[in-house]
């Protein structure tokens, strides 16, 4: 009986040490190789007909952190995946951002932000790979401007220590998902210009850490969740160009104090712009055209200091304008009205095109009351006042402070009297002038 039992003793610690030895090299041979292996496998899923990914070899004598785009932290886990597309001239794409399109030729490109159209054959094609997510310790997945289809692998929206995701500029289809568990350290969510629909689901509401959220360029549609305010360290919100509807949340602006960029062009928002948003203190660029919005241009806004963008055009708005906006005394850029359409003349490659035949039609709908301020015309920093058939009237505005800084003004198709001659001489930088039927 005895050595029965000392026999049956013998194999269970035989078997406890075969089976802590299989868990020991299991864990041993993950630590040493599964990082490579799932790198490998997220290779497998690219066509990479051109090579972009030449470097991701198992035949590589180069450690795998020292592939193209791969990072990794001091006990060689991969925390980071970097690979931004290229153009034909071998440059990286680039999202023109609003200052940036405002050096180039406006009103022509309009004020939003828009990417670059052209395509390439050296970059990343296919689906991304469901494999990603096995990198537990991935903080930034950043692919954009490549040609990735299909839908974003739901395993992605559970990577817990992710904090940039960065998928901008690609062919990525599907719809936002309604519930996701991961992504408590999201940073960064940049999936613009794709073709993603869907409303924004309430799980993001749970991001807390967010700076950016970018879904510019896609289908999303519903309306904007009043969550978007509770973000306190958000600092660009950037929703143009989708299918938006309803109202701008009236708490939305009751905790942006870090919010510098906000752009919900080119949607169909209806209701008024809430006077809130004048609590927005580091507001920079406020982004509203090509919308449905009605009712006057709220005095609150004439609360951000540092406001520098104002883009209110194509809109339903009436009343007066408000010579509050003269406290903003870093504004550069007013547009009140516009002829032209900005979401379709940005993609007209015809040069002899005329501002109204890249629009294919009026309906701006902004028809405000009296003139524009002295307060606003003489701000020193003022570059661009357009505002053309806006139903603005009274006396042509003549002062326009030392207009050092002045470049562009539109008041074309206005009511104005009084008189021109001599009223922007002392302009230097003043390029262009169209006062073109006024009366």
């Amino acid at each position: 009986m005895r050595c029965h039992l000392l026999s049956k003793t013998v194999l269970f610690v035989n078997v406890f040490c075969l089976l802590c030895c299989c868990v020991f090299s299991s864990v041993s041979g993950e630590a040493l190789f599964s990082e490579k292996s799932i790198l490998l496998e997220i290779k497998s899923s690219f066509p990479d007909l051109h090579g972009v990914l030449s470097s991701w070899s198992s035949k590589s004598s180069d450690h795998y952190c020292s592939w193209l785009g791969v990072s990794c932290d001091s006990k060689s886990r991969v925390v980071s995946l970097r690979i931004t597309g290229i153009d034909g001239k071998g440059g990286n794409f680039q999202a023109l951002s609003c200052s940036e399109t405002l050096k180039l030729q406006f009103p022509f490109n309009g004020f939003g932000v828009w990417r670059t159209s052209s395509r390439s054959s050296g970059n990343l094609a296919g689906k991304l790979s469901p494999w990603v997510g096995k990198l537990t310790e991935l903080r930034v997945l950043s692919l954009p401007y490549n040609e990735l289809n299909g839908e974003i692998p739901k395993v992605v929206w559970g990577l817990e220590k992710l904090e940039v995701l960065d998928l901008e500029g690609n062919l990525l289809t599907g719809k936002l998902p309604n519930r996701f568990s991961g992504l408590r350290k999201l940073r960064v969510l940049n999936i613009g210009f794709n073709r993603i629909g869907g409303e924004v689901p309430f799980s993001l509401s749970r991001c807390m850490n967010l700076e950016v959220l970018h879904l510019a360029g896609n289908e999303v549609s519903g309306t904007i969740p009043g969550f978007f305010g509770s973000f306190p360290k958000l600092r660009g919100l950037y929703l143009s160009q989708n299918r938006l509807n309803g109202s701008i949340p009236s708490k939305f602006g009751h905790n942006c104090r870090n919010l510098e960029q906000l752009d919900v062009s080119g949607n169909s928002l209806v209701g008024r712009i809430p006077g809130s948003l004048g609590n927005c203190g580091q507001l920079q660029t406020l982004l509203l055209f090509s919308n449905m919005l009605d009712g006057v241009i709220p005095r609150e806004l004439g609360q951000i200091q540092r406001l520098e963008v104002l883009d209110v055009s194509r809109n339903s708005l009436s009343g007066s304008i408000p010579s509050e906006l003269g406290q903003c005394v870093n504004l550069s850029v007013l547009v009140l009205s516009t002829r032209f359409n900005p979401l379709t003349s940005h993609q007209n490659t015809n040069e002899d095109s005329s501002v109204e035949r890249s629009s294919g039609q009026e309906d701006d709908y902004n028809y405000y009351e009296g003139s524009i301020p002295e307060e606003i015309t003489t701000l020193p920093n003022l570059k661009i006042v357009w505002a053309p058939r806006a139903t603005l009237e009274g006396k042509l505005p003549s002062n326009w402070g030392g207009c050092e800084n002045l470049e562009m003004v539109n008041l074309a198709q206005n009511l104005f009297s009084g008189e021109v001659v001599g009223v922007f001489e002392r302009c230097k930088k003043l390029h262009y002038l169209n006062l073109a039927q006024i009366s």
